[in-house]
C-alpha cells in the first residue's frame, strides 16, 4: 500500500508532499511532509511530489525522444563525399591541361603531316609529268626518232643524275620533316613527364612538411599560430621578459612549458 502521510509521530501524520532536489542535500531522506521540511530541509530546494513527478516524466520523454542519425547521413560521410568533389574537380583540371597539351600537339602533328603529304603528292606529280616523256619516247627504236626526240633523250642522259639528285634531295627532306615531327612529340611527352614530376614532387612535399598542420585549430587563428610549438612560446615570452630586465628562471620556465604544452592538448 502506497504511503502518503507521514509516519512521524510529532508530525500529526500530515500528507507527504515534498521532495528535496537541492544539489548540496546530504540528508538521506529526501522526501516529507511540511514540518520535515522544516526540521531537516528549511533552506533547500524543494518541489512538491507532483511537479517532481511531472519533471521526471518530461525529461524522459525528452531524452527519449533524442534520435540518432544513421550512419549514412554521418559527418563523416559528408566529409567523404566532399573529399570525392574535392578530389574529382582536382582530377579533372588536371586531365584538362594534359588534354589541352595533348590537343595541341596533334593539332601541329596533324598539320605537319598534311604539309608534308602535300609536299610529297607534288614532287611526285613533277617527277611523274618530267619522266612520261623519256618513258614513252625510250620504248621505240632509237633509229625511227627524230631529231628532237633524240635530242631530248640525249639532253635527259646527260641530266638524269641531277635530276636523280634533285628529287633523292626531296625525298630527304619529306624524311626529315617527318624526323622533326617525331621529335616534336618526343619533346611534348617529355613536357607532359615533367609536368607530372613536378606535381608530384609538390604533392610529396606538401604533404610531408612539417608546416602542415592537421590538427583541431579555431578558424581564427593565425598560422603563426597553429604551428607555434611551445618551446617556441617560451622564447618568445622570454624574449619579451628579459626587455623588461625579468628574465624567467628554470622553474618558471618548466611551469611554463608544462601549461602551454597542456593548453596546446
Amino acid at each position: 500500500m502506497e504511503i502518503t502521510n507521514c509516519q512521524h509521530p510529532n508530525h500529526d501524520s500530515q500528507r507527504i508532499k515534498y521532495v528535496c532536489v537541492d544539489p548540496q542535500c546530504s540528508i538521506p531522506k529526501k522526501i516529507g511532509c511540511a514540518d520535515c521540511f522544516l526540521d531537516d530541509h528549511i533552506t533547500h530546494i524543494r518541489k512538491t511530489t507532483t511537479q517532481f513527478k511531472d519533471f521526471v516524466n518530461d525529461s524522459i520523454q525528452q531524452i527519449n525522444s533524442v534520435e540518432f542519425q544513421q550512419a549514412s547521413n554521418s559527418p563523416q560521410k559528408d566529409l567523404e563525399k566532399q573529399i570525392d568533389t574535392e578530389l574529382d574537380s582536382c582530377m579533372d583540371c588536371i586531365k584538362q591541361k594534359f588534354n589541352s597539351i595533348k590537343g595541341d600537339l596533334k593539332g601541329q602533328i596533324d598539320s605537319d603531316m598534311i604539309k608534308i603529304s602535300d609536299n610529297c603528292t607534288q614532287y611526285q606529280l613533277n617527277m611523274n609529268n618530267e619522266l612520261e616523256p623519256f618513258k614513252s619516247t625510250i620504248r621505240n627504236d632509237l633509229h625511227i626518232l627524230n631529231q628532237t626526240e633524240l635530242n631530248s633523250l640525249v639532253k635527259f642522259y646527260q641530266e638524269a643524275p641531277k635530276i636523280h639528285k634533285h628529287y633523292s634531295k626531296a625525298a630527304e627532306q619529306v624524311q626529315e620533316e617527318k624526323q622533326k615531327i617525331k621529335q616534336k612529340k618526343q619533346k611534348y611527352l617529355a613536357k607532359m613527364r615533367s609536368i607530372m614530376q613536378i606535381l608530384l614532387k609538390d604533392f610529396n612535399e606538401l604533404m610531408t612538411s612539417k608546416n602542415v598542420q592537421f590538427d583541431d585549430c579555431c578558424d581564427y587563428e593565425t598560422p603563426q599560430k597553429q604551428v607555434m610549438s611551445p618551446n617556441k612560446m617560451i622564447n618568445l615570452v622570454e624574449t619579451a621578459r628579459s626587455s623588461r630586465r625579468f628574465p624567467m628562471s628554470q622553474t618558471q620556465k618548466k611551469y611554463f612549458l608544462a601549461a602551454v604544452t597542456k593548453k596546446l592538448e
